[in-house]
């Protein structure tokens, strides 16, 4: 269906609307009327552009078309747009959450040795378009065993084996705001010894790092502490040793050989969404915060992850009501 115009109106609360085929004639009457153009190119620290984009193409006709005009980038404004949330791009990332939290359910009366990972993949798809999303909020990671300890591990096309711990980095997206999850499941229903302590040292993590996303605090000085935290829990975990971390290049901190990727990142239209590591947290800016514990040797990976919404009175997890505690998911698991 094409809105008509007052459809258009009444779903973007936008006055004025035009058809696409008058764009050039009413955008050359406004450039008569102005000085300074604000145009968009991709910014995002994580862009890896080779092709020419749509957007460099138009910035070049203007340059043509308008030469004398001043020309400045968009990127910064919308940067700082995008990372503090309204209260309706709260709502729309909360019921994101709410259909991710709807799928991860499923899958814990499904899993169990033999089911592949493509099979779990299904069944994800399957749960979050029934609830109205378009899919996934990103590639998923459904990687059991070793898989789990590769971190951007997409293939899914592994047979989970009992004993495995099967690592989830699976969301959904909803009126295009995406939701980003991960949780570790015993195949087998039941955590080994083991495991379960290093699970429960990523939780402790986890928690501990959760408070920590307040206003004022920048996402570097926070990895920092973080990786503080994740010292001790190795150390704890004999996976690395009070000597090793006092002999430790600052520059390349010892826990990263067990944990080597950042703590949160900043979440909203994108699941890395723009925004600077150095700018203060602030009211309405939601992340992540997903530490891990990787280690190889024991075809073991464990990361938990929810999405964070800073408040002036504290941290709210938009994932509080998502099982995390090992004694609750294998508790879940067996009950079927």
């Amino acid at each position: 269906h094409k809105y008509t115009k007052e459809e258009a109106t009444a779903t973007s609360g936008v006055r004025t609307v035009y058809w696409m085929s008058q764009f050039f004639s009413v955008f050359n009457t406004l450039m008569g009327e102005c000085a300074h153009v604000y145009l968009n190119t991709n910014e995002h620290a994580r862009a890896f552009i080779e092709v020419e984009t749509r957007d460099a193409r138009f910035i070049k006709w203007c340059r043509e078309r308008y030469p004398l005009h001043d020309y400045q980038r968009s990127a910064p404004i919308m940067h700082s747009l995008r990372a503090i949330k309204s209260k309706q791009e709260v709502a729309l990332i909360q019921e994101a959450c709410h259909i991710t939290e709807k799928g991860f359910r499923r899958l814990l009366g499904f899993v169990k040795p033999g089911v592949w990972e493509y099979e779990i993949e299904a069944e994800l798809v399957h749960e979050f378009v029934r609830n109205r999303s378009k899919g996934f909020a990103y590639g998923p990671i459904i990687a059991s065993g070793r898989n789990a300890c590769v971190l951007h591990y997409t293939d899914n096309n592994r047979q989970c084996k009992a004993g495995d711990v099967l690592l989830l980095d699976v969301a959904a997206e909803y009126a295009n705001y995406a939701s980003d999850l991960t949780r570790c499941l015993p195949v087998s229903g039941k955590f080994t010894k083991r495991q379960k302590n290093v699970y429960n040292a990523v939780l402790r993590v986890m928690r501990a790092a959760v408070s920590m996303l307040r206003p004022g605090n920048t996402l570097d000085s926070y990895h920092k502490a973080v990786g503080e935290l994740m010292e001790e829990e190795l150390v704890k975990l004999r996976l690395l040793t009070k000597s090793d971390i006092k002999k430790q290049n600052p520059e390349r901190p010892a826990y990263k050989k067990y944990f080597m990727h950042g703590t949160s990142h900043y979440l909203g239209l994108d699941v890395h969404d723009v925004g600077s590591r150095y700018t203060p947290f602030a009211e309405g800016m939601v992340f992540t915060c997903e530490p891990g514990i990787y280690i190889p040797r024991e075809n073991l990976g464990i990361r938990l992850e929810n999405d964070i919404l800073i408040t002036k009175k504290g941290p709210v997890d938009l994932m509080k009501n998502i099982p995390v505690e090992a004694e609750e998911i294998e508790e879940l698991m067996n009950a079927r």
